[in-house]
This record gives structure tokens, sequence and C-alpha cells, in this order.
């Protein structure tokens, strides 16, 4: 599970150099990147089930609406877009925000370390709505930051939590 976060975080540095260079292509990456979040987040649903010996049928349907939902948002952000409602330049930074919410969310349900990447992500979103350099400034650190402290957990062996049941 660890390095699957890991990876996100990642995929999410990629990610935020294509938005702030290139707004639309960062909009597809952040489209492109749902199926990949969503499947992250189902494993860890799934995983945490098994762990519990419960039946993972109802998680695995939880995050598939989850996931949907977020589709369903990138749909209507696009139809802003086409409506002339938004312009390009916000474009990658608001399907990043939605991507943020919607991983936070799914971390409050599932697992306390995808809220870490949705705080990075909106942290980048609100940097980059300022300066879209910043965007490299903050993020970059945050993942290195971020990723060495997903490694030290994995060595750490300890289960992962959703954030509503933690102590």
């Amino acid at each position: 599970g660890e390095a699957l976060v890991v990876i996100l975080i990642l995929l999410a540095g990629v990610g935020i150099g294509i938005t702030t260079f290139s707004p639309q292509r960062g909009f597809h990456y952040w489209l492109a990147m749902v199926p990949l979040f969503g499947g992250v987040s189902a494993f860890l649903a799934f995983e945490r089930s098994r762990a519990r010996g419960e039946s993972p049928a109802g998680p695995l349907r939880a995050q598939l609406f989850h996931w949907v939902g977020l589709l369903g948002a990138f749909q209507l952000v696009f139809l802003l877009k086409s409506a002339g409602q938004l312009e390009y330049d916000a474009l990658g930074l608001v399907a990043l925000t939605v991507l943020a919410l919607t991983t936070f969310l799914a971390g409050v349900h599932t697992d306390w370390r995808l809220c870490l990447v949705g705080l990075l992500l909106g942290a980048v979103a609100a940097a980059g709505a300022y300066v879209q350099q910043v965007a490299w400034a903050v993020g970059i650190p945050a993942l290195l930051l971020l990723a060495v402290l997903g490694f030290v957990w994995l060595r750490r062996g300890r289960p992962a939590t959703p954030i509503a049941e933690l102590p």
C-alpha cells in the first residue's frame, strides 16, 4: 500500500509540471489519473476489508461510486469550459482541486495516507492559483518529503487506517 501511495505522489509531481506549463494538457492528465487514483483507493479498501475479515463488496461499491462521481465532476468542469465560463488557464487547476478533494475524502474513508496526497494536491492547486511557478517550489519538496515518509512508513510495517478511525 505504501509503495502505491508513493507512486501517486510521484505521478502528482508529473501532473503538477504538466499543469504548470499547459493547463489544457493538465486537465487531460488529471482526467487520465482518475482510474489510477481510484484503483489505488479501491485496492486499499479491498486490503482493509480483507485484513478485517469482512466482505470487500460494500467498500468496493462505495469506491466505484466515489470515483465515478469525480468523473462526473470533471465532465461538469469541462462543460463550464465549453460554455465559456472557465478559461483554459484555470482548467487544469480546477481539475486538480476536484481531484485533491476526492482523494482527501477517499482517505477519510479508506486510508489516511490518501488524505496526505489530497492535501498535497490541494496545496499545489492553491499555490498555482497565485503563481504557477510556486507549484514547483512547493510541490517538488513536498513530494519528496511525502515520498520519504511513505518509504519510512513502509519499513515500519504499520497497518494503514482510515483517518476516521485514528485516535
